[in-house]
């Protein structure tokens, strides 16, 4: 097996079908799904089961969140090369077959990496390019559009403490380890905004806590303020009335 994808699950029966879709439509076949669902209780998994036409395995038990179930996959997956793809995001239909043939061409990286497209409710919102060289400012490449080499988890897993950005701690952690990335400039992901990462308190907390960890607190607070500006205003505003009526 070529690569593992692994998608997390819960009750995403709404937009389940256009990750699978997309899967079915790649041309490059080496490979195998891994549905980790968070024990479901719509349409879910019928529908996978219904609609794959391509190997997937399906694993339904109580999980901690989606780093949780993005652990699990990859100590279950089968593939030399790992791929985290949302529930709610699909793959461009060339995308495996591209990412195969530039890594049997430049053999000698762990991560592999490309862009994406966002969208909010269908409607097509901006391109991300991806710029590994920005990694400690902000989260600048997308998991969705990222191939790890299986062997890189049986060294570091997602931290689970990070609620929406363990995969930004993840890279980090794989930069300060020497870990090479090679970049594919192409469209790999096309990606949801919004669900739980969309969470603002949630995404500064994480982010905060990220930048003080990797940066002098200088750099850290210009990074945080980089990142937030005008919605730091409503986070500390939050923060503010949580306490008065903690």
């Amino acid at each position: 097996m070529y690569f593992s994808i692994i998608t997390p699950t819960f009750n995403s029966s709404r937009y389940i079908i256009k990750n699978i879709d997309s899967l079915n439509k790649q041309k490059f076949i080496n490979f195998e799904q891994i549905i980790i669902d968070n024990l479901s209780t719509d349409k879910t998994l019928e529908i996978i089961k219904k609609r794959a036409n391509y190997k997937i395995r399906i694993f339904s038990k109580k999980d901690k969140g989606i780093y949780d179930a993005m652990n699990k996959g990859s100590v279950l997956a089968r593939g030399k090369f790992l791929l985290f793809l949302n529930s709610d995001d699909w793959l461009e239909k060339n995308s495996l077959e591209l990412v195969a043939n530039i890594i049997q061409k430049n053999s000698n990286y762990h991560i592999y990496y490309g862009n994406s497209n966002f969208y909010d409710k269908k409607i097509f919102q901006f391109k991300h390019n991806s710029n590994i060289d920005k990694i400690l400012k902000t989260n600048s490449i997308s998991h969705q559009a990222t191939y790890y080499k299986k062997d890189i988890f049986r060294k570091f897993k997602f931290n689970e403490k990070y609620k929406v950005a363990a995969d930004y701690d993840f890279t980090i952690k794989l930069i300060k380890n020497k870990y090479k990335f090679f970049y594919i400039n192409s469209i790999l992901s096309n990606n949801s905004l919004g669900g739980y990462s969309s969470n603002l308190q949630r995404s500064f907390n994480d982010f905060y806590k990220i930048q003080l960890k990797n940066n002098k607190t200088i750099i850290a607070f210009k990074n945080i303020i980089l990142e937030y500006h005008y919605k730091l205003i409503y986070v500390f505003i939050k923060k503010f009335y949580e306490r008065l009526f903690d």
